[in-house]
């Protein structure tokens, strides 16, 4: 055998090798893609049947005013391969709130709070979701009432449940000064706290 010849024979043997290896590389670089894609990846409806939304008020000297929103919808759209590009939009319909007090339930839908009347509906839009572990994310956004938008923050945890569907937890406040319900300060407080949970479903 020549040298040529010799040297021609190593090269197409180093050169199949080295086919061979990138293909495999490339079977499992394509093969993990979906994985990287994330087991949450998707667009998500939040129907009202399926979710939990509660709110609470401090009262001075005594027990929180606490009730609920029985009809609250909307959108996730997650994106584990990049985060930035996750949104979520709420829509509450704020005629629904109830309270165990009719009172209470009565007021907070009059013109003084919620004025349901003339501003039933209430928005969440967010603006910015930041990863802060595994499966828990801050939701910087726009909560549009009574005609007015004001940023607030929502931290949330979202777990995968069963197949097309996320378990999350929301929690979060906002100041309802700043939307003109300022009845009733301080004996019952500025601070709206909120905690919603629920389970997704991938559209």
């Amino acid at each position: 055998m020549t040298f040529l010849h010799s040297t021609i024979s190593n090269f197409a043997r180093k050169t199949a090798k080295f086919l061979a290896v990138a293909t495999c590389a490339g079977g499992l670089l394509s093969a993990s893609l979906p994985a990287y894609a994330g087991p949450l990846t998707g667009t998500y409806t939040l129907s009202p049947s399926q979710i939990e939304t509660g709110f609470s008020v401090r009262v001075l000297g005594r027990g929180p005013v606490t009730g609920a929103f029985t009809k609250v919808s909307g959108k996730m759209v997650l994106d584990q391969k990049r985060p930035e590009k996750s949104r979520v939009e709420v829509t509450v319909d704020l005629s629904s709130v109830t309270t165990n007090n009719n009172k209470v339930t009565g007021f907070l839908k009059s013109s003084a709070m919620f004025d349901v009347a003339k501003h039933p509906i209430a928005k969440f839009q967010s603006t910015r979701v930041r990863i802060t572990g595994q499966n828990t994310a801050e939701v910087d956004g726009v909560l549009v009432m009574r005609g007015k938008q004001k940023r607030t923050t929502l931290s949330v945890t979202i777990n995968p449940n069963s197949k097309g569907r996320v378990a999350f937890e929301v929690s979060g406040a906002f100041f309802r000064s700043l939307y003109g319900m300022d009845a009733g300060l301080p004996i019952y407080a500025d601070r709206v706290n909120l905690n919603i949970k629920g389970t997704g479903r991938r559209s």
